[in-house]
């Protein structure tokens, strides 16, 4: 969970989770392997009940400038990163626990490159 006053991440679950997530997620092993996984989730009512119904637009924006900010901090600390949409959500939402008006929007598993992958320069 990100923690807007503090700048930081904050675990959310104890134990392992990868495996169950991939699961959920088409068994995407990228998710199983990956050294963390950042999901990007929304609680629409939080948007909607001042923007109505653009709201939701506004919701998949700002995931969007999210996501991206994650992708480019990765390739900024030569880490390997994928964005994943492909998910079963009610699966996700199962192993995440999360609350009947959270969806779960974004995938993100983010760790070391496979050596074939690093950049020999870098």
């Amino acid at each position: 969970k990100y923690e807007p006053q503090q700048h930081e991440l904050v675990r959310v679950l104890d134990g392992e989770q990868r495996k169950a997530l991939a699961a959920a997620a088409l068994n995407q092993q990228s998710i199983a392997q990956g050294a963390i996984d950042i999901v990007i989730t929304a609680i629409y009512e939080r948007t909607t009940r001042k923007y109505s119904d653009r709201g939701i637009r506004y919701v998949h924006m700002e995931a969007g400038h999210a996501a991206q900010n994650v992708y480019l901090q990765a390739v900024a600390m030569n880490l390997g990163m994928v964005v994943i949409g492909a998910f079963y959500d009610d699966q996700v939402k199962e192993v995440l626990n999360l609350p009947e008006n959270e969806e779960p929007l974004y995938i993100m598993p983010v760790g070391f490159k496979p050596v074939t992958l690093q950049n020999p320069a870098g």
